[in-house]
């Protein structure tokens, strides 16, 4: 409300919330997907990399390992995660950028609250999803 662009949308008959909360939540969403399957992608070259040209070991070995140690559907609930965690985000960015009052000086502290509950959030909802997914064992086979 500090530009009165909120406003302006309900004086044209725009219900200001939903439209607002719901253009940034399909933005995040067509945003998160294909940034976290670069980011996988990313991540499995950059260690087969790694593994092969500073440790020596054969591409084939890695690959062998990486195969034996990520179970897919660990990759398919890490995607269920990060749409929650972009939910999570978007809900508590949009609340307080929507309450925000007090000119430039209260939009800079809404967006402080915003990212500390954000983080705060994150990691809380990540700890439960992790413990529901997953539970209290792991997929790892470390020994034995």
């Amino acid at each position: 409300r500090i530009s009165e662009e909120i406003d302006a949308l309900e004086v044209m008959g725009v219900p200001s919330l939903p439209f607002l909360v719901t253009t940034r939540m399909l933005a995040a969403f067509a945003a998160v997907v294909p940034l976290y399957v670069i980011g996988l992608v990313s991540s499995y070259f950059a260690t087969s990399t790694i593994a092969v040209t500073y440790y020596g070991q054969s591409s084939g070995n890695y690959a062998r390992y990486f195969q034996q140690y990520l179970a897919p559907e660990d990759v398919l609930w890490s995607f269920l995660k990060v749409l929650i965690f972009a939910i999570v985000i978007v809900l508590i960015h949009c609340y307080y950028g929507y309450t925000a009052s007090g000119g430039p000086a209260g939009v800079g502290v809404a967006v402080g609250r915003a990212v500390r509950t954000a983080i705060v959030a994150i990691n809380i909802v990540d700890f439960f999803l992790s413990l529901a997914i997953w539970g209290a064992t792991t997929t790892v086979r470390i020994a034995g």
